[in-house]
């Protein structure tokens, strides 16, 4: 707690030499601290915000010459410390209800609520923080006019440049199952840093071309607007860098621009280099979501097109590609041939040895039928223990003998469960010009029926 209060007074004191107003920074990086103090400790870190608050606004009073006692900057510093504390208390609080919700959100979903959280609260901390200082006798009300929307903008582009960042130290120690904030796990990139530190030193170098050029040959607002490229080299390290390593150039982005826009004199765009903070910060974190957000839709994917106990294609999935494959192979006049088959007597399977052998025996026979097919063949589950296969380019005939090299494969398979070798009773039907794919499964399923009235372990196929 004492190191917390610390650092808070040191950020304090680094954003009060970069102000460009009275009680308005560039940007406020005790926000993004107090805002990750909470998510990280919880209700704790109070005991760390508001003694610092306390100290400065002691510190302020001496640096703003404020005619006051002891006693009233005590209550403005208390005024301070909770309106503030809470702001940023209430904030994460939200938060870590959302890290605590089963299932938990995904991480595209939490840096939305991350942004628009610290958002509000940065503009809750503003509002209160003015009523804050006027009430404690530090401002007075004819002076706080507009105040408000600049104490937002700073205290929002620090909470959204450096919470994560900040959580993620503050969370280092802690045990996994105590992390609630996703952002928190920072791991440290085990990659080369020298690719790392080049594309941060390319960031940081054009960021001070850009300043350096505003700076000397114009201040209009037209050329600070030139900060919001570097958007680009902040995303190449987003795309291609470790999460801990994209947090550190972000907050040393941040940091570089607001001590720029103190030393250079650039008190003037202020406002334009705090956005440019804020959007390059939540483009970064987003950024980083996209990955993640790919990976789900992926798995999406293949939980909607792959059956899930096999991993061959799904019902649904085989009957929509099978529609496509054969608008193609009519186009060109290519033959295409459907086989169903099942495993024989599959039900006493599971009742004698259990739904589990049954499913190791659905699982060896896709594996070993997959196994035999081409790249080219579309190998689906129907349901149960029947499964198809659509071969293209190939004919009745041609179906009908590499079937029958399945029917043998299957005889190969063996179950620590069985006693008795696995077979399958296979039928198939060349797909006639015109014929759908669910009237050619009606035709090879009432033939693979007959099949089995007539004898298991066999092929059965019937020329057009």
């Amino acid at each position: 707690m004492l190191a917390l209060t610390l650092a808070w007074i040191l950020l304090w004191r680094v954003s009060a030499v970069m102000e460009y107003a009275p009680h308005a920074s560039i940007w406020f990086p005790p926000a993004g601290l107090t805002l990750a103090a909470f998510l990280v400790l919880g209700l704790p870190a109070a005991f760390a915000v508001l003694p610092a608050a306390v100290i400065v606004t002691f510190w302020a009073a001496s640096l703003y010459d404020l005619n006051q006692g002891a006693s009233e900057i005590l209550l403005g510093g208390l005024l301070f410390g909770l309106a503030h504390g809470a702001a940023f208390g209430a904030g994460a609080l939200v938060l870590r209800w959302l890290g605590r919700r089963r299932p938990g959100p995904s991480l595209p979903a939490f840096v939305i609520a991350f942004l628009l959280v610290a958002s509000a609260a940065a503009l809750l901390a503003a509002g209160l923080g003015v009523e804050a200082l006027i009430l404690g006798g530090s401002l007075e009300r004819s002076d706080s006019i507009g105040l408000w929307l600049p104490w937002w903008i700073g205290d929002m582009a620090a909470a959204v440049a450096l919470t994560p960042l900040f959580a993620g130290v503050l969370g280092a120690g802690r045990e996994a199952g105590q992390r609630r904030f996703p952002v928190i796990v920072l791991p440290v990139a085990r990659s080369a840093l020298g690719p790392w530190l080049l594309k941060l030193v390319t960031l940081l170098s054009l960021l001070a071309l850009i300043m350096v050029f505003t700076a000397l040959f114009g201040r209009d607002e037209l050329l600070a607007f030139a900060v919001f490229f570097l958007i680009i080299p902040q995303m190449w390290i987003t795309y291609t860098e470790s999460a801990y390593r994209v947090a550190v150039s972000l907050a040393l982005f941040s940091t570089a621009i607001a001590l720029s826009v103190g030393l250079l004199g650039l008190d003037g765009q202020a406002m334009v280099y705090q956005f440019a903070i804020t959007v390059i910060a939540a483009s970064t974190w987003f950024g980083l979501a996209v990955p993640t957000l790919v990976e789900q839709n992926r798995r999406l994917r293949e939980i909607t097109e792959a059956d899930e106990l096999t991993g061959v294609t799904s019902r649904r999935h085989f009957f929509e590609r099978s529609r496509e494959e054969l608008e193609t192979l009519r186009s060109r006049g290519a033959p295409a041939a459907l086989v169903i088959f099942d495993i024989d007597r599959f039900k006493q399977i599971n009742d004698q040895h259990g739904h589990l052998a049954g499913d190791e025996a659905l699982r060896r026979v896709a594996e070993r039928v997959g196994g035999q097919l081409r790249r080219e063949d579309l190998f689906g589950r129907f349901g149960g223990d029947e499964f198809m296969v659509l071969m293209r380019e190939c004919t009745g005939e041609r179906a009908a003998e590499r079937a029958e090299a399945l029917r043998l494969a299957l005889h190969a398979i063996r179950l620590p469960a069985l006693d008795a070798r696995l077979s399958g009773t296979f039928s198939i039907v060349e797909i006639e010009p015109g014929e759908s794919i669910t009237h050619a499964f009606d035709r090879a399923d009432a033939m693979l029926l007959r099949a089995k009235r007539s004898g298991r372990d066999r092929v059965l196929y019937e020329a057009n």
